[in-house]
């Protein structure tokens, strides 16, 4: 199997200890009320641009989405959520420094052992959703099932409908098909983002 594979099919598993993770460290994310702008790069983007558009759709308070390298230096935050996997991303790094003493910063990331746990005044590891192969995956959607459960959204259904995707089988030509098209309305623009990106 190879590391796409397994990481693949490990979605559900990881977003069952995310859901759990969710409920003792809610301290470091941000609370009913705050004002928030969730940042990230690339795939960590896109997921920040659905974590925003689920949490200000349930009421929890003003938030938005930035590329890191292109967050409002100017613009007022109470607190600013930064999703980096590696831990390394030179943008979410630059930022969360410029920020300290002045915004309350949280990072979720997948490696203990990298200077983002220095950078951010709080953080959430999820060491269990790092990848080894090139494409992104479980990190970003455990990183999402994180804070969906922070706002009281997740499901047990999403975990059963991920298990019944993976066993079934994909449809047949599938794989000689040579243009994909994803489409996403509210937070699930950020998934069609996404899906794109990793299509490409």
């Amino acid at each position: 199997m190879s590391h796409a594979e397994q990481e693949l099919t490990s979605q559900p598993e990881c977003w069952t200890r995310a859901v759990a993770l969710a409920g003792r460290q809610a301290a470091g994310l941000p609370a009913a009320g705050e004002r928030v702008a969730v940042v990230g790069c690339g795939t960590s983007f896109f997921m920040a641009q659905a974590i925003a558009a689920l949490r200000e759709g349930a009421g929890q308070g003003e938030t938005d989405a930035f590329a890191a390298s292109e967050f409002p230096t100017g613009r007022r935050y109470d607190r600013v959520l930064a999703l980096t996997r590696s831990g390394t991303t030179t943008e979410v790094l630059g930022l969360l420094t410029a920020l300290r003493g002045t915004t309350r910063t949280t990072a979720v990331t997948a490696d203990p052992g990298t200077p983002v746990m220095d950078a951010a005044d709080e953080v959430v590891v999820l060491d269990f959703a790092d990848e080894r192969s090139v494409v992104q995956t479980r990190f970003a959607t455990t990183a999402l099932t994180l804070l969906r459960a922070h706002l009281g959204l997740h499901t047990e259904t999403v975990v059963a409908d991920a298990h019944t995707a993976l066993d079934t089988p994909l449809p047949a030509g599938l794989a000689d098909c040579t243009q994909f098209t994803f489409l996403g309305r509210g937070w699930t623009v950020g998934l069609a983002n996404e899906a794109g990106l990793t299509m490409r």
